[in-house]
């Protein structure tokens, strides 16, 4: 399956940014894949037509608001729905965790599928939503039926020992 960056992650900003934030970035972003400004040590792995497209598409109000529904579709059908309530609410704790393949598991609690619900790490932490009272949450769907989960987690802070 072939990732496709969005036009905020294109950027470099987060969906709530503004117009002054988007022009910004926008700048910033030129200026990082100009050969003779780039003093940068990372690859930007972006071209100047991506770049130029996210920014004439999210600076425009109603070109942003199109865009967002359409994203917000896309990850529906991803099995990633960023709002609204799911049926019902399971901890992360709950999934089992592949560490080679850094991806969460479980069988379905409706249908029985083995593996209903399947999604990797990166993706749970692209399309998690901040609880009110703590923590995090992501909405995922069976891949087999209709059934949909609001996932809870916390984040554990790593802390190095002196």
């Amino acid at each position: 399956m072939v990732q496709v960056r969005s036009y905020y992650e294109i950027l470099g900003i987060d969906t709530e940014s503004t117009v002054v934030d988007i022009k910004k970035a926008y700048k910033e972003k030129l200026l990082c894949t100009h050969p003779d400004k780039n003093r940068a040590v990372e690859a930007q792995n972006v071209s100047i037509e991506e770049i130029k497209e996210a920014y004439q598409v999210l600076v425009s109000p109603s070109g942003k608001e199109k865009y967002d529904r359409e994203l917000a579709d896309s990850y529906k059908k991803q099995g990633f729905y960023n709002g609204g309530e799911g049926l019902e609410d399971y901890s992360l704790d709950e999934f089992s965790y592949d560490p080679e393949s850094s991806e969460f598991h479980m069988d379905c609690p409706r249908c029985q599928m083995a593996q209903g619900f399947e999604f990797t790490e990166s993706l749970l932490e692209e399309h998690c939503i901040e609880r009110k009272e703590g923590g995090f949450y992501v909405v995922v769907q069976c891949s087999a039926c209709s059934l949909w989960l609001n996932v809870n987690f916390d984040v554990a802070e790593e802390y190095e020992s002196s």
